[in-house]
């Protein structure tokens, strides 16, 4: 019974983790009994609008799972798992938002430590509107549930299609990988303005190669891939084979441009004139700096190829698709 199994998916969504299966298993004997006894009745087997039609009578998945939930302080059970979401995305952007003006002011006034610091103290606030806007919100949301009549407006034959297991992603890890590529690609974007921002203090002595120039875009193309992979993987949270390819796609990208790096030599130079503090030798620190992004680019080209064999035989092997979305917001 798919349309069945998509029902409970829906229902799994919004319950504590701890009871999902429990729940689900209790729903589901429920259920099943339910529809036997209607076949029995009737002596043929349900149609998919008769399944239909028991699934709506029984209740949205929302309203169902909120039936289990305990009641929280302002937000009912039946939004809180939607407002849980929806707090830690606005967290999560307002600890974006304070990275890049960070970044910016930085650049700008060239006093790293004090706008550090003032990040770091203005943060708390814009965390805490965050939390007020987005509790008042869904509190005014949650007291007017009853205008919604998400009982008799919902069709079950739009939920989601059923996503195994081990195909399903999860949003916070999603949201964590968002901010972290976001953050990489507003750092490639302010390199050519700001070389400190790779070498630190050590700017004033080395610089980067030549090579940098040349690989500088495809870097900045492949950071950008990851920040939309990320984007997708929160708004469709389940792999499919197109997924894998893509990311197979990246990581051949990376083994690339890791290559055309190694092939170089020489990653860090001496800016001409400068010197280094006591009796160290420059040609021999140059040395040691190069080797150590030898050994980095080395493992990054093994790591890359173990990353795009993994991909390229999960594509291969896994039956999901594209049109088999995964559980969300707007489809339960």
């Amino acid at each position: 019974m798919d349309l069945l199994e998509r029902y409970l998916q829906a229902v799994k969504f919004f319950l504590p983790r701890r009871q999902q299966d429990d729940i689900v298993r209790e729903l589901s004997e429920n259920l099943v009994s339910q529809m036997e006894d209607r076949e029995e009745a009737l002596g043929r087997p349900l149609t998919e609008d008769e399944q239909a039609d028991i699934l709506r009578r029984h209740g949205h998945p929302m309203l169902v799972a909120g039936r289990y939930r305990s009641h929280q302080q302002l937000i009912g059970p039946v939004f809180f798992p939607i407002y849980v979401l929806a707090l830690k995305m606005g967290v999560g952007v307002a600890l974006l938002v304070t990275a890049i003006v960070t970044m910016i002011t930085t650049i700008v006034s060239g006093e790293p430590i004090r706008q550090i610091v003032e990040a770091c103290l203005a943060l708390p606030g814009r965390a805490l509107l965050v939390f007020a806007w987005t509790t008042i919100g869904f509190a005014i949301l949650d007291f007017a549930q009853a205008r919604l009549n998400l009982p008799r407006s919902w069709d079950p034959r739009r939920l989601p299609k059923v996503v195994r297991h081990e195909d399903r992603i999860s949003r916070t890890r999603s949201v964590c990988e968002l901010l972290v590529a976001t953050a990489c690609t507003m750092w490639l974007l302010l390199l050519p303005w700001a070389p400190f921002l790779v070498l630190g203090p050590a700017a004033a002595i080395f610089e980067p190669a030549p090579i940098w120039r040349l690989v500088y875009l495809p870097i900045l193309v492949l950071a950008v891939s990851g920040v939309v992979l990320s984007a997708v993987n929160f708004t469709r949270p389940y792999w499919t084979p197109a997924r894998s390819l893509m990311r197979a796609a990246a990581h051949a990208g990376t083994f690339l441009v890791s290559a055309v790096l190694l092939r170089a030599g020489e990653w860090v130079v001496a800016r001409a004139g400068a010197t280094l503090p006591g009796d160290a030798n420059m040609e021999q620190v140059v040395g040691i700096i190069n080797t150590g992004i030898q050994i980095g680019l080395i493992a990054t080209c093994i790591v890359s190829l173990v990353e795009i064999v993994r991909e390229v035989r999960r594509a291969t092997s896994s039956p999901s698709s594209d049109s088999a979305p995964a559980p969300h917001v707007n489809g339960a």
